[in-house]
């Protein structure tokens, strides 16, 4: 169990304090140490790191992160548990990665057809979503959380056959997890979840038909376009990806105000930076995968249309079981109606 871990590895670092305080000219000075999900070499552990920098820089060295990438310190799916037990300081993560805990978590992190980044930021700043994530995690007893990093539309499917109607998806043994994984079983996939070390191979040896991990630069960085003929997209289930920054609450109330604030403004600064570094390479990831043959295809509307309507029932189903999930599901609904009626009326039309 993961609990279990935790305990071994707070047993492992006991030695180790988890916030440094010294004085230095009248000052504190704090270390904190901040794992993350995320193996190193991705854009997602820079974006951490970058996170980090920015608060030891605007802090003059007053407080100062030092981050570690999944499987240094605990495993991806462990750093929430170590920040609540104190082992680490903080977490980069994503709010999805405690669904186990938190039936309601992938409402703030991914859903099919979610929000777009601009509407999902939106929301979370100046909606409801911000009161909504701290109720999420009231129960943890952290003391700050806050989106820390957002990423644009993924890559719907990797795959050795097309996909252009709805019945290719009968009997496909396809990669994914969460939501989307009950929606494709649903359509008749045979679904199953891998780490993303495993899928290149699965893909290559046929064990897999087709998958999904990430957004296309990610994806080239692995190599899926080696042993793909297809890319499909767009990526419907999987709109945008909300990280987030989870704080322990004994290092959070040790910080005087002004360390709290630079936190606060690295954590948004973060999230638009890494959106759009993630655009910017992206785009030639794309024609990267055109040079080297493989088809992109676009998922045919009627389709999109036909998963949309699972998608939706399985979230009234989700909301029918769970008061809080009805809660947040409904408040992005609504949100998300004046949105789009604010969209059509002033997005422009000439192309």
């Amino acid at each position: 169990m993961q609990l279990k871990k935790v305990i071994l590895t707070v047993a492992a670092l006991f030695f180790v304090s988890t916030v440094t305080t010294t004085s230095v000219l009248g000052a504190d000075k704090f270390v904190w140490k901040m794992a993350t999900s995320w193996p190193d070499g991705t854009i997602l552990q820079e974006s951490a790191t970058s996170f980090a920098d920015q608060v030891t820089k605007m802090s003059n060295g007053r407080l100062t992160i030092k981050t570690y990438p999944a499987g240094v310190l605990m495993g991806a799916l462990e750093v929430t548990d170590s920040v609540r037990m104190g082992v680490i300081d903080a977490a980069h993560s994503s709010p999805s990665y405690s669904v186990g805990q938190l039936p309601a978590a992938p409402l703030f992190g991914y859903i099919p057809f979610g929000m777009e980044a601009i509407p999902y930021l939106t929301w979370l700043y100046e909606g409801e979503g911000s009161q909504l994530l701290d109720e999420l995690y009231a129960k943890f007893d952290l003391g700050y959380v806050a989106p820390c990093g957002i990423i644009p539309s993924e890559n719907l499917a990797w795959s050795n056959k097309p996909i252009t109607k709805m019945e290719d998806f009968k009997g496909l043994k396809f990669r994914t997890s969460g939501y989307w994984g009950e929606i494709l079983s649903e359509a008749g996939a045979s679904v199953m979840m891998l780490p993303a070390g495993e899928v290149y191979e699965a893909l290559q040896r046929k064990v897999l038909d087709a998958g999904e991990f990430s957004i296309p630069n990610i994806d080239k960085d692995l190599a899926f376009y080696e042993i793909a003929d297809y890319l499909l997209v767009p990526g419907i289930h999987q709109t945008s990806t909300i990280l987030d920054l989870k704080i322990n609450k004994r290092s959070w109330n040790k910080l005087p105000e002004d360390l709290k604030e630079i936190v606060r403004v690295a954590a948004k600064a973060t999230t638009i930076e890494l959106l759009t570094k993630c655009i910017v390479r992206d785009v030639p990831a794309l024609d990267f995968f055109k040079e080297k043959g493989v088809k992109i295809q676009y998922l045919d509307p009627e389709i999109q249309k036909a998963l949309a309507v699972k998608a939706a029932a399985l979230m009234e189903k989700k909301s029918a079981n769970d008061p809080f999930f009805k809660k947040v599901y409904e408040s992005q609904k609504k949100f998300r109606t004046g949105y789009d009626q604010y969209k059509a009326l002033m997005t422009p039309s000439f192309k």
